[in-house]
């Protein structure tokens, strides 16, 4: 039977699972306790929460959401820290493995993005994507561009038949003067 605390801890996680649209599994051992504060106040920046617990009630609270956890258990050894990212999937990603080659630590262990087993190294290709933002940024340029290619086609057209017009004009105005 569990006590108390272990079943406030699991509930935790549970809600946490639930709200998550991704959480990113970190191995933590090595950073000292002011790294561990910077890299949680980071996370924290990103609308996402970093909270160190047993693997065990990890792995309990994934179960006891619906998750399939066969597939990393080979993975869930260790320290490890759980990175919940409640708005955006992937956005916390970029911070993360910028903090990782600062300190050389956290390692990444799997993530799951979207409800989604993610290895660390699709993890890490995954956190040299560019934003959202810059993505539909990019996509509205290339749509862009087409148009406004189209609208000067289509003015130059129009430019050019104004120009014959106004010629044809000068002459006829020319021919009936004389």
């Amino acid at each position: 039977m569990p006590n108390q605390k272990t079943t406030n801890t699991i509930k935790n996680l549970k809600e946490k699972v639930k709200k998550a649209k991704s959480i990113t599994f970190v191995d933590y051992l090595g950073l000292n306790v002011n790294n561990i504060n910077e890299f949680r106040q980071q996370m924290t920046d990103e609308d996402s929460e970093s909270v160190i617990a047993k693997n065990t009630l990890l792995k309990l609270a994934l179960e006891d959401e619906g998750i399939d956890t066969k597939e990393f258990n080979q993975h869930l050894k260790g320290p490890t820290a759980a990175v919940f990212s409640y708005k955006d999937p992937v956005a916390y990603l970029k911070p993360l493995f910028e903090f990782a080659k600062k300190f050389e630590l956290p390692k990444v262990k799997f993530a799951l993005i979207e409800g989604v087993f993610t290895a660390a190294d699709k993890v890490e290709q995954i956190s040299e994507l560019p934003s959202k933002e810059q993505l539909l940024a990019q996509v509205v340029g290339g749509l862009k561009s087409p148009l406004s290619g189209l609208i000067n086609v289509i003015g130059g057209n129009r430019r050019k038949l104004v120009t014959v017009l106004s010629k044809i004009a000068d002459e006829k105005n020319k021919g009936g003067a004389n």
